[in-house]
């Protein structure tokens, strides 16, 4: 083996420790698994998922404060639709980010894992 071989080695070996450690410290906190996604190719619908989701949480407390000084019976069943229909938008938008979050967890896993399969399989063909 050559000095250049050795180099070529140790660097792929930091490479992989040093995405190793930042993959663990990524997957321990839900804060950078959401700024992680904000950095991908899709981070632009994330961070627009995101700013639904709170203008929809204020669009259901304004409802919910407009039902309790509604007095007419029509205006009452008026925001009560309004907070059940933002409240399920609410819902539904936290349910689609948080399976996209796992999502690209698992394909930052599978992505190491390749990684570990391709170490593996070189270290076999030099046995």
């Amino acid at each position: 083996m050559t000095s250049i071989d050795d180099k070529i080695k140790k660097a792929l070996n930091q490479e992989f420790n040093q995405l190793i450690d930042e993959n663990d410290q990524i997957d321990a906190n839900p804060f950078k698994q959401m700024g992680a996604g904000f950095k991908g190719k899709m981070g632009w619908i994330y961070k627009l998922t995101v700013i639904l989701i709170f203008l929809f949480v204020s669009l259901t407390f304004y409802s919910i404060y407009q039902f309790y000084y509604a007095t007419e019976i029509k205006q009452l069943i008026a925001w009560a639709v309004s907070i059940i229909m933002f409240g399920l938008f609410t819902q539904v938008s936290k349910l689609w980010y948080w399976s996209e979050m796992g999502k690209n967890r698992i394909i930052r896993e599978i992505k190491l894992l390749e990684l570990q399969l391709a170490q593996l399989a070189n270290k076999q063909e030099k046995d």
